[in-house]
């Protein structure tokens, strides 16, 4: 049995655990640090108490170890480690999967199975161009992660980036192996018909006329993710484009009032849980990530958007950046470069809407093909 070591139910790693388990039954058992996230909690980053409307508790063994301290999980002291050793010594797993070294509990659970000689495993989304940093911080975070790898017996990676992360800090290119970042896909088994249906009634609801360009933001409306940079490129248009071009921003934050002055034909739809997201990408035709160089380590709003047959745009500071820049119908610009987002935009423009142009090639982004690199012997 593999034992993987999780902080919280995520709404896109828990359906790996569940694919796992319809795959193989019993092959993995999680450990959460706390469910808080079910219980639902002040998210800061959307200004507003958020509590996931899919279901992340079932299909799958699992147990809640209550080790959290306070109400946010910010810091490393949040998820503290007692009791994971003698869980180890009881369970005898036959690896150990740890989705980050964040937590005391991560932590905790890495030296105790190094002690009782259990393999560990890691996949995490660390790579080294999500922050700019010091030098001399960039050569103690070399060293710390050097050690810290050497013990690992088999490192997933999400993206081209985790991997070069990986193997710049010492993990043996024998030892990887790819698990992609991955969100399930509401959309897999919608006809082409159905899709166009559901979104020309998104579209008529948002008051989208059918020759409109929805160019849309997904997430949180803080300056991290940037998205400023819209309203900015709308105004560098040619004019016609400019006029049928409309902004969705779906999402809640910070800085949404100031947003809202700045286009009165930008809509507004505040913040949209799990399961009512995918008419709304529907309804876009070029979704937009300008995130700035603060953490942005992989954009999983992108996987979302290529899944209904969007066309994206990203900066170079998100992490899956350099996993889709080659693909025909994504764009990618420098940090804050808004006059290159204005011209991928018209560029982008002048293509027909396809729900399926990359249907394909994300085959290898899904639920399923992590999970079954999870379950390889």
């Amino acid at each position: 049995m593999l034992l993987v070591l999780e902080s919280h139910p995520i709404q896109y790693r828990v359906p790996v655990y569940q694919c796992m388990e319809r795959l193989r039954a019993g092959a993995c058992k999680v450990l959460f640090g706390t469910d808080g996230s079910m219980r639902g909690h002040h998210d800061p980053g959307f200004g507003r108490a958020v509590k996931w409307d899919t279901e992340l508790l079932a299909g799958y063994p699992f147990e809640v170890l209550h080790n959290q301290r306070g109400d946010t999980l910010e810091h490393r002291t949040s998820l503290h480690g007692r009791g994971i050793a003698a869980r180890l010594r009881r369970e005898r797993p036959a690896a150990v999967l740890l989705n980050g070294l964040v937590f005391q509990m991560d932590f905790a659970a890495y030296f105790a199975a190094l002690r009782l000689g259990i393999p560990v495993w890691l996949r995490s989304e660390t790579q080294d161009a999500a922050f700019d940093r010091a030098p001399w911080k960039e050569a103690v975070r070399r060293l710390c992660y050097r050690l810290l790898y050497r013990p690992l017996q088999r490192a997933f990676f999400i993206g081209e980036l985790n991997r070069r992360h990986l193997l710049r800090h010492g993990v043996a290119p024998e030892r990887l192996r790819p698990a992609r970042y991955c969100v399930t896909d509401p959309l897999r088994d919608v006809t082409r018909a159905e899709k166009e249906r559901r979104r020309r009634a998104a579209r008529q609801q948002l008051g989208v006329a059918d020759h409109e360009l929805v160019v849309a933001f997904f997430g949180k409306l803080i300056p991290k993710k940037n998205p400023d940079l819209l309203f900015a490129a709308r105004q560098l248009l040619p004019e016609p484009l400019r006029q049928r071009t409309r902004l969705l921003l779906v999402g809640s934050g910070e800085l949404e009032a100031g947003l809202r002055a700045r286009d009165a034909r930008a809509i507004f739809t505040g913040f949209i849980n799990q399961t009512a997201l995918p008419d709304y990408y529907l309804a876009a035709d070029v979704v937009v990530l300008p995130s700035r160089r603060m953490g942005e380590t992989w954009g999983l709003v992108v996987n979302e958007a290529l899944q209904a047959g969007c066309a994206a745009i990203v900066s170079d500071a998100v992490g899956c950046a350099e996993e889709f820049k080659s693909w025909e119908r994504v764009g990618v610009f420098p940090v804050g470069d808004v006059a290159q987002l204005a011209r991928h935009l018209v560029a982008l423009s002048a293509l027909p809407r396809d729900f399926d142009w990359c249907r394909e090639r994300l085959a290898g982004y899904s639920i399923e093909a992590a999970a079954r690199a999870l379950l390889e012997p």
